[in-house]
């Protein structure tokens, strides 16, 4: 299990339609988190992470708010993460920083 903070910055839906290829695709809800990164120097990158989730009544009150959040991660090409929130995952309010 890996977990994710960070503070909720914006909810957003993106409308559903048809791809390139025709193929039609729904809408999907969309939670951005802003957290912490640390550099191999010391340093600290602050990274802004979007988020695809089922359900957005678990967020809309979030905004604005630190919270920690069970994700899963999965590489499909060299160099690069993809983050997916864990099916059944729900936002844990966190202290304030």
């Amino acid at each position: 299990m890996l977990q994710i903070s960070g503070k909720v910055i914006n909810v957003f839906t993106v409308e559903g339609g048809k791809d390139v290829d025709g193929k039609e695709f729904a809408e999907k809800h969309k939670v951005q988190l802003l957290g912490d990164v640390a550099m191999p120097n010391g340093d600290i990158k602050h990274d802004l992470m979007d988020l695809t989730v089922d359900d957005l009544g678990l967020w809309s009150g979030l905004q604005g708010k630190n919270i920690a959040i069970e994700v899963g991660a999965f590489a499909p090409a060299k160099n690069s993460i993809v983050y997916f929130v864990r099916k059944g995952s729900k936002p844990q309010l966190q202290g304030v920083a």
